[in-house]
């Protein structure tokens, strides 16, 4: 059975950037991705400073600004759904730990004629590359859900 509405989920690395002197800090500074914030961060912390009897604030910004501001001793973790920049001054002293991935997901209304596309065919929709569906009716391969 052929689904009329396709989910397609692209991994996105989600970091925690972490300064040397954060493993001696009673009191810890996250900054990082508001969704990231939001999603898991304030319990994960709430869990930790039960645990460790340490305090944690937790401050949104974005991935360049968790980055950024561990960089810059601002904060002693940042968050980031995107690998540091290695072209970026201000990203170089920073060490980036993996610990999750996040996903996303595309979904068409019923009426769209494409009944799946590639990861690659996605790509080429978000970078402007492919500006109507129609250009995906023929180029898609047909996938069962």
């Amino acid at each position: 059975m052929s689904c009329k509405i396709s989910v397609f989920r692209s991994l996105t690395l989600l970091s925690l950037v972490i300064c040397s002197s954060a493993a001696q800090a009673i009191d810890l500074k996250w900054v990082g991705c508001g969704i990231t914030r939001n999603a898991f961060m304030a319990d994960l912390s709430a869990a930790y400073m039960a645990k460790y009897d340490h305090n944690i604030t937790i401050e949104g910004g974005g991935a360049t600004k968790g980055i950024r501001s561990v960089a810059a001793k601002q904060a002693d973790i940042g968050g980031a759904c995107r690998y540091k920049l290695n072209t970026a001054r201000e990203e170089s002293a920073t060490r980036m730990v993996p610990v999750a991935w996040d996903a996303l997901v595309a979904i068409v209304h019923n009426d769209n004629p494409v009944d799946s596309i590639s990861l690659a065919n996605l790509r080429d929709l978000y970078l402007g590359k492919i500006t109507n569906w129609s250009q995906l009716a023929e180029r898609a391969p047909r996938w069962n859900c």
